[in-house]
């Protein structure tokens, strides 16, 4: 067979051989770890279509070179053409003695090579050999010196001892210092299928932390996190058993290949040397109770390191619910609003004890929200939200958090303090002299009221005579004004309810919380309209364009007078914060129609109201504040306008603030590009201005192939007190040829 080395015949015996070997290697694998004290674990590197994590290097100042190849193209055979080659270099004439390249490979930290097995070959002339060795302390070992040329893939198997901390495949000038080989003719050193197995002695360490960690009882899914260690092979699983059942596993990512049915690492190291994670632990699976808690890592070599075991306890089983559910004091209607509950608390048996409780009172105005329990046995200083009758439903929950409204004992509660309520109508059309209350009261009903006024200024209140309409739960109190009998001046009015539980209601307020206030003589009352009107358009809240001017226009009217003409009304203008402009008061005067208008200055952002301040004939009115929202102003440059992809385009501008204080960190601008296919703008990126408003920003367009015109603009990001809205510059259009 060693004559008969052609390619075809090559082809067909390496897999019959490799088959052979790597049976051969798993059994002798398997019975050397049941003999070694220390774990250990299996690598393939360069075939199986897996690479290699071997290091090359020379000693002969590029005599040599290298050539790698261990991953053919799916579909074509494992170990077609596959090799880690060491080479003299073509035109170097000789290489010194001693001299020599090598393929290494190391064995982790807190790792050692057992033995290895693979396949080797090479051409060598003149004086040139191929070594095959593992490296100890006392340095490189050769196994096999190979002087002469075999291009046959032949394996080779060496065990170590001690163990190895690399490997190396070196071709050598097997001369003295002071002689050299030639390299007429070229030498190389070969190897492939490189299976290692490497010692690892130090099992992996685990430590936890999280919910399943802490103190008192468990339920639902909670978490464990973990964090786990390894100084050899690396962390493949995390595992968490309940009770010695593993509940949970973990495998992570490693650099492995499966060979004949057997997990082997791809690279020296598989695995990382360093893990955190959690596992989500369902305590629904558990009985209620103790149990025992372990978590384990467990390394690429099979080795496990565990964490110290903890007791964890878990119910997830709400209580029965309370007994004898009784309100103190009885569950009559009462007058103060404080309630006490007391209750008896069923045996729970093994399962977790009560803890606390939770109560839930419904009934006419209660939110019916959750609340807490003061104790698990009783609950005081409870409130109701007003008059009326409520149901008070109280369950009990367990140290674990468990609880079921469904179990809930329930109570009524009564209670009734609350006045009846009232307030002052607006007079109606043609009668300014009646005053008007509404009165209601929804449990013990409305008994009598009284209805006074005095002067604005003070004085002693004069009662009017007054007087209840109307059915139960539509009453109303009506009383006159007898403005015939009183001087010019301002009064106020004040109505005076009793319900028939004695509680007591005084109001002086209409339905809006206005104070009623009358005039003599009476006034006709006025209303005033106003809005805003821009460049495009009007409204109660406008927005205008960077030093565009606006107006504020209306009309002043009256009941029964139609447009009051020749009134001077005041229009203030309120600046928003951040701006450096004074608040301002124009006086203008109503038209015949009485029709106004009144333009306003230039500026930031503001606030625009317009006061009527009424005379003796007409009450004062007003409209507004208006927003008046301007957008700010800014500008926008790109350079160059035309480059090409992966050049950087350069953007720069200035945001405008007059009249205004610049943000201290200044303005946020986003760059932005017209999306043709929605027509919408989309980001690039966001910048901000300096103190004097400039910015400059810059862009590289990556990705981008053929010819593209691309719109850029720049836009003003609002912010908290500029007083400028947000603003988008002119478009620029740039183009990116790819």
């Amino acid at each position: 067979m060693e004559k008969t080395t052609g390619r075809s015949r090559l082809a067909l015996a390496l897999p019959l051989t490799l088959a052979v070997s790597l049976i051969l290697g798993g059994l002798l694998g398997l019975l050397r770890t049941a003999e070694a004290e220390a774990a250990r674990y299996t690598v393939s590197e360069c075939g199986w279509y897996v690479g290699h994590d071997a290091g090359w290097a020379e000693t002969a100042s590029s005599k040599f070179v290298r050539s790698a190849f261990c991953q053919p193209p799916s579909g074509t055979g494992a170990f077609d053409g596959v090799h880690l080659t060491s080479q003299t270099r073509s035109g170097s004439n000789s290489v010194g003695g001693t001299k020599f390249a090598r393929w290494r490979w190391s064995a982790p930290a807190g790792t050692s090579i057992a033995n290895v097995h693979g396949h080797r070959w090479q051409t060598v002339h003149d004086g040139f050999e191929h070594r095959l060795g593992g490296v100890t302390a006392a340095g490189f070992s050769p196994f096999l010196k190979l002087a002469s040329t075999d291009t046959a893939r032949r394996d080779f198997r060496q065990s170590f001892s001690p163990p190895a901390t690399a490997f190396e495949s070196r071709l050598l000038c097997a001369r003295v210092d002071t002689k050299r080989c030639s390299t007429a003719k070229g030498s190389t050193a070969g190897v492939r299928a490189l299976v290692f197995t490497l010692d690892d002695p130090q099992p992996p360490t685990a430590s936890i932390g999280g919910e399943l960690t802490g103190a008192g009882w468990l339920r639902g899914t909670r978490s464990l996190a973990f964090t786990n260690r390894d100084q050899g092979s690396g962390l493949r699983f995390a595992e968490t058993a309940v009770d010695g059942m593993v509940r949970l596993r973990t495998e992570h990512a490693c650099s492995k290949v499966n060979v004949g049915g057997q997990t082997r690492g791809s690279r020296m190291r598989p695995c990382a040397t360093a893990v955190t994670g959690s596992h989500a632990l369902a305590t629904t699976a558990l009985s209620d109770g103790p149990h025992r808690l372990r978590h384990c890592a467990i390394d690429f070599s099979g080795a496990t390191g565990c964490a110290p075991e903890r007791t964890i306890q878990t119910d997830n089983n709400p209580p029965a619910g309370p007994r004898d559910l009784t309100v103190t004091g009885g569950d009559g209607w009462r007058r103060d609003n404080e309630f006490e509950l007391t209750w008896t608390v069923p045996d729970q048996g093994p399962a977790a004890p009560v803890s606390s409780s939770r109560l839930r009172i419904t009934g006419t105005g209660a939110d019916g929200a959750v609340r807490a329990g003061s104790s698990p046995r009783s609950a005081s200083g409870l409130t109701v939200p007003g008059p009326g009758e409520y149901r008070a439903r109280v369950w009990l929950v367990d140290a674990a958090g468990n609880e079921r409204e469904e179990s809930a004992a329930g109570a009524t509660l009564r209670f009734d303090d609350v006045p009846p309520t009232a307030y002052f109508l607006e007079p109606p059309d043609g009668r300014p002299e009646l005053l008007r209350i509404p009165v209601a009261d929804a449990h013990s009903g409305v008994a009598s009221g009284q209805v006074a006024i005095r002067p604005e200024g003070g004085g002693e209140w004069r009662e009017l005579p007054a007087g209840l309409t109307g059915e139960p739960g539509d009453r109303q109190l009506t009383a006159r004004l007898p403005s015939e009998e009183l001087g010019p001046g301002v009064w106020v009015a004040r109505a005076r309810i009793l319900d028939r539980a004695g509680n007591e209601t005084v109001t002086t307020r209409r339905g809006n919380g206005s104070a009623v206030k009358v005039r003599t003589p009476l006034k006709a009352e006025s209303e005033l309209r106003a809005r805003l009107v821009g460049p495009r358009g009007g409204g109660t809240s406008l927005r205008i364009g960077y030093r565009q001017r606006a107006r504020v226009v209306g009309r002043l009217t009256a009941r029964g007078h139609g447009g009051l003409g020749g009134q001077a009304l005041r229009v203030t203008e309120l600046p928003r914060p951040g701006s450096r402009q004074q608040p301002l008061v124009h006086a203008v005067r109503t038209a015949a129609d009485g029709r106004f208008a009144a333009g306003l200055r230039r500026g930031a952002g503001r606030r625009v109201s317009v006061e009527y301040p009424g005379t003796e004939r007409f009450s004062r009115a007003s409209a507004g504040p208006f927003e008046l929202r301007v957008g700010g102003g800014i500008t926008f440059k790109a350079s160059p306008h035309r480059l090409r992809t992966g050049r950087r385009a350069r953007f720069r501008g200035r945001v405008a603030a007059a009249l205004a204080r610049r943000p201290a960190r200044g303005s946020l601008v986003a760059i932005q590009y017209l999306e043709r296919r929605t027509g919408r703008w989309r980001p690039v990126l966001v910048t901000r201005t300096g103190r004097k408003g400039r910015y400059r920003a810059g862009y590289r367009f990556r990705y981008i192939t053929g010819r593209a015109r691309i719109k850029l603009r720049a836009v003003l990001l609002p912010a908290a007190g500029f007083p400028y809205a947000s603003a988008a510059s002119r478009k620029v259009t740039i183009v990116v040829r790819g």
